[in-house]
């Protein structure tokens, strides 16, 4: 297949094929309405729905819209004449839409390649199967705060094609994004990497491989978590000669635990202690960690800058957020956490004597076993299985925690809402102890995303709030 283009500009000479017509599409069609005159553009999409709507709604004839339903449909004759797809990164690898468009033998890449390759000179970029949104949010306040202009944009709702590039920018990347790289980031920060989405990429190997492109190019720095043993072996591996600033155990960018706190350290300076942070847990604390590194790395970190970052900090939305509620029960939306490790990094932080934990959603096919040895460790009081993939974990709890002779120690339930699991947690739970919603899996199916869940659990807490103290 021909290579790709490499910028943005480089599409003013092609018959540009929009595949994908949400935010991320709907952002381009935008930047390249720009253009004088703009390219020719055509879009696809697999379903009619809102975004098909409201793309219409929108650009009109000026960029006619075609809604195909995958391999075997009729090539429509405007799209068979596309030099360059550019791909939403909803666009599963392993869809029939992907297949229909390398079937037709047109260069793909995407709206978030084009931007890294314009900017990367500036850009810090992010990613990690967990950790890279608190990560990205962090660096782009520790530069911020350091006087830099900076934009903050990428996997977290904010597509690189619509924000204004400033001096510096700072991207969250997805596993989605970074398949299609053809350029690295002036910086590149790796958070955690385990298996993940690989209904998106197919397989493992493929997921790894195309999860670490974002350091195949060349970045001036890369920046990684040296405690993670999978990023470690794989980046080693298929980098042999790729220098890392490893941050961790043993290294100079290192933590110092102070009981259930943590010192941020580089050699034998202790920069930063988490007792002053709202973060809760360690892994959060290696994130803190990170960003420092990250910060550091682009040579425009002010050092006072780091205390007014990290204390101001609340967390990031549906991210271990905590919920007030005048029954003294410690709710805690942590929505965003959709694989096990995110669902055992919660565990992790978050203990009580009559703890409630919510979990289970759409069940992607991932190894739950790393998640059933924590359940086993940590033995939360009470599990309540929400719909979904709810029920056969709990069915794996219950099994794994027999086997070890702690069945007893746990009560485990299944739901049919978040409603009836609220009901549930209300009654099991006393005043200080945590009712936690981290579903360690995806909404899909069941929910919006996973800010339409968060919802659903906040509007259940409200509609179970007891009489007396509502």
């Amino acid at each position: 297949m021909p290579k790709a283009v490499t910028g943005l500009a480089d599409l003013a000479r092609h018959t540009v094929l929009i595949v994908g017509v949400g935010r991320e599409g709907s952002a381009l069609a935008t930047a390249l309405q720009r253009f004088t005159p703009p390219p020719v553009m055509m879009a696809l999409e697999g379903v009619e729905g809102d975004h098909a709507a409201r793309f219409r709604t929108t650009w009109g004839d000026a960029i006619p819209l075609f809604v195909i339903g995958g391999e075997e449909t009729p090539v429509p004759e405007a799209v068979a004449t596309a030099t360059l797809a550019v791909m939403s990164p909803g666009i599963a690898k392993t869809s029939g839409l992907y297949r229909f468009i390398q079937q037709l033998g047109i260069p793909m890449t995407s709206g978030s390649a084009l931007f890294v390759a314009d900017h990367s000179a500036t850009l810090v970029g992010v990613t990690g199967s967990k950790g890279k949104s608190t990560t990205t949010t962090l660096i782009h306040r520790l530069l911020e705060l350091s006087g830099e202009s900076v934009s903050l944009g990428g996997n977290m709702g904010i597509p690189l094609q619509g924000i204004d590039p400033l001096e510096r920018q700072v991207a969250e990347l997805s596993s989605y994004q970074c398949h299609y790289l053809e350029v690295s980031p002036d910086v590149v920060v790796l958070t955690a990497l385990f298996p993940e989405h690989l209904d998106w990429h197919g397989s493992s190997d493929q997921y790894f491989a195309d999860k670490l492109s974002i350091a195949a190019h060349g970045p001036r720095k890369v920046v990684a978590n040296g405690d993670d043993e999978v990023l470690r072996d794989e980046l080693t591996s298929r980098f042999p000669e790729l220098e890392v600033e490893w941050v961790g155990t043993g290294h100079p960018w290192h933590l110092e635990a102070e009981g259930d706190n943590s010192w941020l350290c580089h050699g034998d300076k202790r920069l930063y202690s988490t007792a002053d942070s709202r973060l809760l847990g360690v892994h959060n604390h290696r994130n803190m960690l990170l960003a420092l590194a990250g910060a550091q790395a682009t040579g425009a970190l002010d050092h006072n800058a780091i205390g007014p970052a990290f204390s101001e900090f609340d967390g990031l939305a549906h991210r271990l957020e905590r919920i007030e509620d005048p029954s003294g029960l410690l709710f805690i939306n942590d929505s965003l956490a959709t694989n096990p490790q995110a669902a055992i990094a919660a565990l992790q932080a978050c203990s009580s004597p009559g703890m409630v934990w919510l979990v289970g959603g759409f069940d992607r096919g991932v190894d739950y076993q790393p998640l059933v040895d924590q359940v086993v460790a940590s033995r939360p009081r009470h599990i309540i299985g929400l719909p979904g993939s709810g029920a056969s974990l709990v069915e794996l709890f219950r099994t794994a925690l027999a086997e070890v002779g702690h069945r007893e120690e746990v009560t485990l339930t299944t739901v049919e809402s978040m409603q009836e699991a609220l009901v549930w947690a209300r009654m099991l739970a006393q005043p200080g102890d945590y009712v936690l919603l981290s579903p360690g899996a995806p909404s899909f199916g069941y929910y919006r995303d996973y800010q339409h869940r968060a919802e659903d659990f906040r509007s259940a807490i409200d509609n179970t709030q007891p009489k007396d103290t509502a």
